[in-house]
């Protein structure tokens, strides 16, 4: 790890800081032991459903029953006809890699036949069951464990059968989503599309059929498939490094790229614009050059504002005298009005004491005992005729009680004294609101001045365009220093230095990857020969495989690339390049293969009896050698194969007749 990243920094010319932080964000990792090899085994195969008659009706369901069971093994295993291509040889295929990759590659009619699929496999000697009902062409089922009972991924429809097993294959064979990047329809400076293959792109390495024959290996030549094959087969170290590497490297140039292309553009858009504010200043200024200057309409604005900040002033004083002379006011109010209370209660208490003095009784108001004339007389020695109480009062030195008479004559004095203040306040108040009338008449006049002032055609005019210039100034001076570190060469560093880590452990990993590869290719070159000569190509004198999984064939003194071949050509050449894999991986212990290979129609493309048989020997060699390899063939020649697979590892249909 520490020598990988020291190597990665040498070469990117960045400090091991730098290396070890993109290289964390972007998940790029360095080679660790390869995950031992995982094998994959088909133990059995049954479905059964119904074949509608060629007459029925759409989505009818009366039909010709039909099933198929069949239980193959380790070995060369093969499904054959004699001589009719339509036995159903290539739908068991596909049905078994149904339910393996769960995608479906059946026709949409044969799905429809179907009611109910179990397929057995074994996954590193752990025997597993896809048991489904399919309902109009929908599977809805389960992967179970055989030994436990567990159900391991349950599914209900294609979408859903699709993802289960993609996740559960993927963890089950310790393999890694290739990640792919394309190139974005918005050009280098977009970034570029990224995303992920995964079980169904690996699995396309399990079969070989005539629509595949345009990719060496798989079915498809898209996001570099037939070399993450390829290094599949060979347990290829570093290249998933490589790849995380590659990947990563085109997101970072897109996004340096779009970068550079906005900053660019950024910094022309500010000189454009500060050029074209400056030019409207300059014209701006020319405009209030040109204006009659403000002379004394200015100077007259300066004293009409001097005169209303007066009169503001000095209407705002005499409101604080209105609001103190009212308060003055209404408190010596206050006092009159308590004064003349006391005044009428003293002389209410006067007039009835004169009152009751006059008045003789004749019965006592307690008992009703009747008052005589003696009582009468006692009044005249001055005590009273009902309680003989004296009736004269002490003085007022020794009740220290006022006559009712005298008192009401001090209030009165008193409240005259008061009512006197309460009318000089009225006049006080009435003057300071007076006062404060005509100091706002003076400031609203004042206000008026100035406004007629301001609005005159030629003052307003030139205030305006002051503004105006003013504006620009400010906007001009905004954008040659608050904005001026925009036109500075912007800050790419960050993504400059993703960049070089990242070209360089891209290049670092490829090398090692096709140092490690390039004794392996050498070895698998050779042997594609013998057996390419074997299985009738007898003009073949030398193949180059390359690290990227291109083949270049020279055969009858010519170079040639595989795609200009015949289809003939290209299937023995498919089928020894991949047997010829097959082999390597498994001498060196870390091919990553699962050792399972259909192959569908070998005989189709113009290959002859004799090379025929010889390839099935081949191939039957090859499971001789590999015992847990599993080759299962499909070929409407069975009559010319059954000399070479054992009975019992063959399924031929009768003349005429079909498999299922």
């Amino acid at each position: 790890m520490e020598a990988w990243l020291a190597d990665v920094a040498a070469k990117s010319k960045q400090p091991l800081s730098v290396v070890t932080r993109v290289l964390d964000q972007h998940r790029v990792r360095p080679a660790m032991a390869a995950p031992r090899p995982h094998r994959l085994l088909v133990t059995s195969v049954a479905f059964e459903g119904v074949r509608p008659a060629a007459d029925s009706p759409a989505g009818t369901e009366a039909g010709e029953p039909f099933a198929f069971s069949w239980n193959p093994g380790p070995g060369l295993w093969c499904l054959a006809s004699s001589g009719k291509n339509e036995a159903g040889k290539s739908s068991v295929l596909e049905i078994i890699l149904w339910c393996l990759r769960g995608r479906s590659n059946l026709q949409r009619d044969v799905r429809h036949w179907l009611r109910d699929v179990r397929v057995g496999f074994e996954l590193d000697g752990e025997p597993l069951w896809v048991e489904m009902v399919v309902r109009a062409g929908s599977p809805h089922g389960h992967v179970v464990s055989a030994r436990s009972g567990t159900v391991l991924v349950a599914f209900e429809g294609l979408g859903d059968f699709e993802e289960g097993m993609d996740a559960f294959m993927m963890e089950r064979l310790s393999l890694e989503p290739l990640r792919t990047a394309q190139a974005s329809p918005g050009g280098p400076d977009e970034p570029p599309i990224t995303g992920e293959l995964s079980w169904p792109s690996y699995a396309s390495a399990l079969h070989i059929s005539r629509s595949g024959l345009g990719a060496l290996l798989g079915s498809d030549t898209r996001h570099g498939l037939p070399t993450r094959l390829l290094e599949l087969f060979l347990g290829a170290p570093w290249a998933s490094t490589k790849v995380e590497a590659a990947v990563a490297s085109k997101i970072v140039r897109a996004q340096l790229s779009s970068a550079r292309s906005r900053a660019a553009g950024d910094a022309e858009a500010r000189k454009a614009q500060l050029k074209e504010l400056s030019q409207r200043l300059d014209r701006a200024r020319g405009q209030l050059a040109a204006l009659p200057g403000a002379g004394s309409a200015a100077a007259d604005v300066q004293q009409l504002y001097a005169e209303l900040s007066v009169s503001t002033q000095a209407a705002a004083a005499a409101q604080d005298g209105v609001v103190a002379a009212r308060s003055a006011h209404n408190t010596v109010e206050a006092q009159r009005v308590d004064l003349a209370a006391a005044v009428h209660a003293a002389e209410e208490a006067a007039l009835a004491r004169a009152f009751f003095h006059t008045l003789m009784p004749t019965v006592c108001p307690r008992c009703d005992t009747a008052v005589d004339r003696s009582r009468w007389e006692r009044e005249k020695e001055g005590h009273c005729s009902l309680c003989a109480s004296d009736l004269h009062e002490a003085p007022i030195g020794d009740s220290g009680e006022e006559e009712p008479e005298t008192r009401a004559e001090d209030l009165s004095r008193t409240l005259a004294e008061v009512q006197q203040s309460v009318d000089a306040a009225a006049a006080e108040l009435a003057r300071a609101q007076q006062s404060a009338a005509d100091t706002e008449a003076g400031r609203a006049a004042a206000a008026e001045r100035l406004q007629t002032a301001l609005h005159s055609p030629g003052l307003r005019e030139r205030h305006e365009m002051e503004l105006v210039v003013a504006r620009l100034e400010g906007a001009v001076a905004e954008r040659r220093g608050r904005f001026a570190h925009l036109d500075a060469a912007v800050d790419l560093e960050p993504l400059e230095q993703a960049g070089a880590v990242l070209a360089a452990a891209e290049k670092l990993a490829m090398g090692r990857r096709t140092q490690v590869l390039q004794k392996v290719l050498q070895d698998v070159e050779k042997d594609i020969v013998a057996m390419g000569r074997a299985l009738g190509l007898e003009m073949l004198k030398e193949v180059k495989l390359g690290g990227n999984a291109s083949l270049t064939v020279w055969k009858g003194g010519q170079k040639h690339s595989y795609g200009s071949l015949t289809e003939g050509e290209q299937l023995r050449l498919k089928i020894v390049t991949t047997i010829a894999l097959l082999r390597h991986g498994h001498r060196s212990g870390v091919g990553r293969h699962p050792g399972l290979l259909f192959i569908d129609s070998p005989g189709a493309e113009e290959v002859d009896a004799g090379d025929l048989q010889h390839m099935l020997r081949d191939l039957v060699t090859l499971t001789e050698m590999v015992p847990e390899l599993q080759v299962v063939v499909a070929t409407a020649r069975g009559t010319e194969v059954k000399e070479i697979v054992p009975a019992d590892n063959m399924r031929l249909a009768a003349e005429g007749q079909r498999l299922w």
